[in-house]
């Protein structure tokens, strides 16, 4: 849950919040207008590019056509003027286009899926101008039947209102940074729509080129320093917070008991999800510790500024917490078949608990982290071969 806080809330927050500013700033950054208006020029072919290179196509079509939108706008393509004329159908496109990429996957941008989403872009342009042919004919009648509809102009909230539920829901079922940049991206579309005064559409392009380089920042990151399986920091964003560690500090190595023989006996999908398990229970440590996934079922644990024995009753927690905890086994034969038959083996469906051995060392003087995380090492298999399921330090 707080997770999914991060990747939705914090990134709509963050945005209004600079909206915000810039409107009450505006005095201050009008100084930087003419250099503000070609700004995005420059970074909407920039983010293209870099998205397309991150395969992160999605956003490297977005970046593309507010490109184009804002090129006809500055009248380098084509007279703005056409944008006037036909304001209506082209916010619907950008909606149904924004609606559209928010409900599919990243793909590779020159494949048969980039021919496939050029088609549904195109399509989108038809189906807007369906929709506003639609309206102009019936627009008596439909402000007749919507009571809250008062002059033609609010029609338009009908697709409007669609979209935005679309990409709400898709923000919600598929929690990415790419999903929050899109439902960003259609309410400053909104916002350069129904209020085109409120900022420069210069100013709204730069804050979209300026999130999806974010997002695409930081989606790296994730892939570079986080396990996929547990989402813990993998082993490379363990050696990076060595480089920030002081002359004291802890190092416990952590390895799930029999893990190997766990797998063989009921298979790897069981086998991820007590490594997923584990991990969970390992992030939730006490004491300042911080959990990594050093690789396969080991997991490093550092605690800063913190001896061996100040982190013992620590450690010992969640070693009792790990093995307290019942993984209930379902019976695959309990989704196949009836009702009776699932409730039968409900009856029947095995608990299992795991158990971890741990090993902890100081840092020594004179040494450096290399040194501690094999002294941790010696101590894990110490608690190895005195039983498993213990602390050694």
């Amino acid at each position: 849950m707080q997770q999914r806080i991060k990747l939705i809330l914090l990134p709509i927050l963050l945005t209004l919040i600079s909206l915000v500013i810039l409107k009450l700033a505006q005095d201050q950054w009008q100084s930087w207008r003419s250099i503000i208006r070609d700004l995005p020029l420059w970074l909407l072919p920039i983010t293209a590019v870099i998205a397309f290179q991150f395969n992160r196509s999605r956003l490297a079509y977005l970046s593309f056509l507010f490109l184009i939108y804002y090129a006809v706008e500055r009248s380098f393509i084509s007279d703005s003027q056409l944008l006037q004329q036909y304001a209506q159908p082209v916010f619907i496109t950008g909606c149904l286009i924004l609606t559209y990429l928010s409900l599919i996957k990243d793909r590779i941008l020159f494949s048969i899926f980039g021919l496939i989403n050029l088609v549904a872009i195109i399509i989108c342009l038809f189906v807007s101008a369906l929709l506003v042919h639609l309206i102009n004919n019936n627009t008596d009648q439909l402000i007749n039947t919507l009571p809250w509809v008062i002059t033609p102009e609010d029609l338009v909230f009908i697709p409007w209102f669609i979209c935005l539920s679309a990409i709400m829901i898709r923000s919600i079922q598929d929690v990415t940074l790419t999903t929050t940049a899109t439902a960003i991206s259609f309410l400053l579309w909104s916002i350069e729509y129904f209020q085109p005064m409120l900022f420069p559409s210069a100013m709204l392009f730069i804050i979209v080129s300026t999130i999806y380089l974010l997002s695409i920042l930081f989606d790296s990151y994730a892939l570079a320093y986080r396990d996929e399986l547990t989402g813990l920091p993998s082993r490379r964003a363990l050696y990076n917070l060595v480089l920030s560690l002081g002359p004291k500090y802890t190092v416990a190595m952590s390895d799930i008991d029999h893990f190997k023989k766990f797998n063989d006996t009921y298979g790897h999908d069981v086998g991820d999800q007590v490594l997923k398990l584990v991990s969970s229970k390992l992030s939730k440590i006490s004491g300042g510790g911080k959990v990594f996934r050093y690789g396969g079922e080991e997991f490093t644990i550092v605690f800063p500024r913190k001896s061996a024995e100040e982190t013992l009753n620590h450690l010992e927690t969640v070693r009792q917490t790990i093995e307290d905890y019942q993984i209930i086994l379902r019976d695959e034969k309990r989704k196949k078949g009836d009702k009776k038959s699932r409730s039968q083996a409900s009856n029947t469906n095995k608990t299992v608990s795991v158990t971890i051995s741990i090993g902890a060392a100081n840092k020594v003087r004179g040494e450096n982290f290399e040194h501690a995380l094999k002294q941790a090492d010696i101590a894990l298999y110490k608690a190895k071969k005195q039983g498993r399921n213990q602390v050694c330090i």
